[in-house]
């Protein structure tokens, strides 16, 4: 469970398994099927591949979220854009900016300044300044 650095970005190996709150100065790739059991921070953008599970809240400035990725707390973006990948599931998203969301994804609420829903998702509340919806081709 090592995070590679070059540069301004940094890389999880793929099953990785962090216990401890994570905060990361710069751009982050967490490989698939890494597990974060408290927090996570990212100063720059934010890339989780298929299947990572996170325990607890997650910032960053813009990101993408991969299928099959669980964020248990709040996803808080500050500038954006979001994409929410198919399948993924995020309690709560609050981004300041643009928000992409896929087909099958699962949360309780989602807040931004322009919110793209593609296909059927399942969601509590979509409160965005521009909201549209697109059926799935």
């Amino acid at each position: 469970m090592a995070v590679i650095y070059k540069g301004t970005q940094y890389l999880a190996e793929p099953g990785s398994f962090f216990r401890g709150s994570v905060k990361i100065d710069g751009d982050f790739v967490v490989s698939a099927r890494s597990t974060f059991w408290k927090n996570l921070v990212v100063t720059g953008n934010l890339y989780l591949c298929p299947e990572c599970q996170i325990k607890g809240n997650v910032s960053c400035k813009s990101g993408v979220i991969s299928r099959g990725c669980v964020i248990d707390g709040e996803l808080s973006v500050s500038e954006g854009p979001m994409t929410l990948c198919d399948g993924a599931d995020v309690h709560i998203v609050s981004c300041a900016g643009d928000v992409l969301v896929r087909p099958g994804v699962s949360s309780l609420e989602i807040n931004g300044d322009t919110i793209t829903v593609v296909g059927k998702i399942h969601c509590g509340r979509v409160m965005g300044k521009k909201t549209r919806v697109v059926p799935a081709q």
